[in-house]
């Protein structure tokens, strides 16, 4: 019997939410390239630049499953009705 695969379904994000964590994976990035500058390695910056476009592609992999309240009262009903 095929076991199914979770769901996280995210039902209200406020727009200060998304903000905050967006500024906070910025402000990750930015001091990881900055302890590397301070420390005059270019390894640790090019660290820096490398988590910054992994937390690019992951915010943007995230936003492609993003569903109207409307859609995710139809997925639960969905969910629900394979159990």
């Amino acid at each position: 019997m095929n076991k199914p695969k979770p769901e996280i379904l995210v039902i209200h994000e406020s727009v200060w939410h998304s903000f905050v964590r967006d500024a906070t994976t910025f402000l990750m990035a930015v001091s990881i390239i900055g302890v590397g500058v301070l420390l005059a390695s270019t390894a640790m910056q090019w660290v820096g630049a490398i988590v910054f476009f992994l937390a690019v592609a992951g915010t943007a992999a995230a936003h492609k499953n993003r569903m109207t309240i409307e859609e995710a009262r139809k997925r639960i009903d969905e969910l629900e009705a394979t159990l």
